[in-house]
């Protein structure tokens, strides 16, 4: 990945930014949380995703009731109103 921004978040940093898979195309972009490891560096196991990915990862967890009311709120509030397409 090749961040375009980063934030602080718990113990590592949020990074949204081109992909590690858009070989310089410039159309896919992805989010990661960043996590250091014992040494200091970025760990290898850090998760990178595509955001349509991400999207549906939430999507189910909150089906299957992963999600507790509070982080839903949080997300409700995040989003706002969905207008009907």
């Amino acid at each position: 990945m090749v961040p375009t921004f980063v934030t602080p978040y718990h113990d590592g940093e949020l990074r949204i930014g081109w992909a590690s898979w858009d070989h310089g195309s410039y159309k896919n972009r992805s989010i990661k949380y960043a996590y250091k490891d014992k040494s200091g560096k970025v760990s290898r196991g850090c998760p990178e995703l595509p955001f349509d990915i991400l999207v549906d990862m939430v999507v189910l967890a909150r089906s299957e009731g992963e999600l507790p009311p509070d982080l839903v709120e949080r997300l409700r509030d995040a989003i706002g109103p969905v207008e009907a397409g």
